[in-house]
């Protein structure tokens, strides 16, 4: 009998479809629009913007000298033309000719502790400082156009009036506009980005800073480009092609900006709103535009027949039962549609598991078999009369084993397509319980010891709790159907040592174990909303197991089968 090539060439099919389906059931469903949105929490520049009293104070205790310096080249002093009570500065340090250490807080997570820092040792120029603080110049003049002018479309060069500049306030919750996306005073009152932050939501960069890393039809980085070649083309000694980003520079700053929103997939929306926990203190939402189903198809086949159903269905849940998507109205849309696409899932696979679970029922026959033919991984003749005895019992009993094995072609991409699904599920990246954040993955709340983690003010034993459950349930629902079929067969004399028996063992503890640590390593990586969905689907295995086995042996017992 050929069976085990056979099963070689199933086997490799299998990898090689579930591989091709993994890679296109992974599509991004986050547009440009979108990407400007997230970036810019990550990278909101190196300016810093104070009151005209507080200026007032750093600089006369500036014995650097380098508030005067930055207000000699046009870096500090006023923030907005015709306001006289916001004031700015950049602060940085001077590490040598050719390179300096970005001090804001704003700017030390991505644009300094990562884009500057390697690109120093990859032999990068550096821009200068005041080509940083004319990105901000720009990027502030955006959003005060924006903000007086809501339906309009910014292009480069557009200017909001004087009146609706002087009116801007700098922290005031209380204004219709206020400048910083954060109330930022320390506990002496002096203004600073040191302090954690406030949101407020009528902070002008809060909501249009994203235009930084828009553009004209919301294209990513359009107006940065014309920015940046604004600059390249000027007199100014202190910008210019020498002080400015090169070409190199600029792509390396987009490609480090690029990577970091790409990694961001949650947008899957069925409405346009502000969803997620974004910027290097993930206290930020950021705005996600809606997306329908003929968006779903240009991402793909089967990102419209199966990835947009799953996360609009978690989406449309989610809002029905909780409107403000605190966070259990996403844990309730994520226990109804595990529900649902197991349910469909069994209804497709049932004759599967049918005769899985009648294969299970049949061990102790097996046994016997094998124990008849104990030389059958030797001995060819026994080998092939092994088979032979095997399917006729199959067939007998009206089972068709390779039935699983097309079930399980079938099932594969729809797993896939499930998990992208609720990882690309808006919904699910917003939202809290137990200060469990459910976009924030498991391993990072777990290693997040700071401040008052052992009260759980950070998630963390949620987070513990959570990953013992859903470890705990995968472990048992891979382990259950042979802790049962061990029971079954504990009873079957062995009338001789059997190689072929023991090493179908063997290769069965082998995968299980396998596939307890890859759960352990995919739960420390899953964020909590998917960890959640581990549960839920573990639950479910366990229960069906059970259910099934105990059909199985109701039937059993009136067919007069032990």
């Amino acid at each position: 009998m050929k069976t085990s090539k056979h099963t070689k060439i199933f086997a490799g099919a299998l990898i090689g479809l579930g591989t091709i389906l993994l890679a296109s059931c992974t599509a991004n469903f986050c547009n440009e629009e979108d990407q400007a949105h997230m970036a810019y929490p990550y990278e909101q520049g190196v300016t810093v913007y104070m009151s005209k009293e507080d200026y007032a104070t750093l600089k006369e205790n500036d014995n650097s000298g380098i508030i005067a310096s930055e207000e000699a080249i046009g870096v500090a002093g006023p923030a907005i033309e015709g306001n006289d009570k916001i004031y700015k500065y950049v602060p940085y340090t001077k590490v040598s000719d050719y390179s300096y250490t970005l001090d804001a807080a704003k700017a030390k997570s991505l644009l300094q502790g990562t884009i500057l820092k390697s690109a120093t040792s990859s032999g990068l120029k550096l821009p200068s400082i005041k080509y940083w603080s004319e990105l901000d110049n720009y990027t502030l003049q955006a959003a005060l156009f924006k903000a007086e002018n809501p339906n309009g479309a910014y292009t480069v060069g557009s200017k909001s009036s004087a009146a609706f500049n002087a009116s801007i306030t700098l922290n005031d919750p209380e204004a219709t506009w206020s400048l910083i996306p954060y109330v930022q005073v320390n506990t002496d009152g002096v203004a600073t980005d040191e302090y954690k932050p406030i949101a407020l939501e009528n902070s002008i960069l809060r909501k249009y800073g994203y235009l930084r890393f828009s553009g004209k039809d919301s294209k990513f980085f359009g107006f940065m480009s014309e920015w940046n070649q604004a600059l390249y083309a000027s007199d100014d000694p202190y910008l210019g092609p020498d002080q400015c980003a090169s070409e190199d520079f600029f792509k390396y700053y987009q490609n480090q900006v690029t990577a970091k929103v790409n990694s961001v997939r949650s947008c899957i929306a069925t409405r346009n709103g502000t969803f997620g926990h974004y910027g290097a203190g993930a206290d930020w939402r950021v705005e996600i535009t809606e997306k329908n189903w003929g968006y779903a198809w240009t991402k793909g086949f089967l990102e419209g027949l199966l990835v947009y159903p799953v996360g609009w269905a978690v989406d449309s849940i989610a809002y029905g039962i909780d409107p403000m998507l605190s966070g259990m109205g996403q844990i309730l849309a994520l226990i109804i549609v595990t529900i649902i696409v197991r349910g469909i899932l069994l209804l497709v696979s049932f004759r599967s598991t049918m005769d899985s679970q009648k294969m299970q029922a049949l061990q102790p026959e097996l046994a016997k078999l094998q124990a008849k033919y104990p030389n059958a991984n030797t001995n060819q003749a026994e080998k092939q009369r092994l088979s032979q005895e095997q399917l006729a019992l199959y067939k007998r009993h009206k089972i068709k084993p390779f039935r699983q094995i097309i079930v399980l072609i079938f099932q594969f991409p729809v797993f896939i397509c499930v998990w992208s699904g609720l990882q690309g599920s808006a919904a699910l990246s917003t939202g809290q319980v137990l200060n469990l954040r459910l976009s924030d993955t498991i391993q990072q709340t777990l290693f997040n010891v700071t401040g008052s983690w052992y009260f759980n003010t950070t998630g963390w034993w949620t987070a513990l709790i959570l990953f013992l459950l859903m470890a705990g349930t995968q472990v048992m629902a891979m382990l259950l159907p042979r802790i049962i079929a061990k029971r079954k067969t504990k009873n079957v004399a062995k009338l001789s040592k059997n190689p072929a028996q023991d090493q179908n063992q063997n290769t069965m503890k082998m995968v299980s174990i396998f596939m307890m640590i890859f759960t352990i390593i995919m739960g420390f990586m899953l964020p909590a909303a998917m960890g959640v969905y581990w549960l839920i689907g573990g639950v479910i295995s366990i229960a069906q197991t059970l259910i099934t086995q105990l059909i199985m042996s109701k039937s059993s017992k009136k067919k007069g089968i032990k």
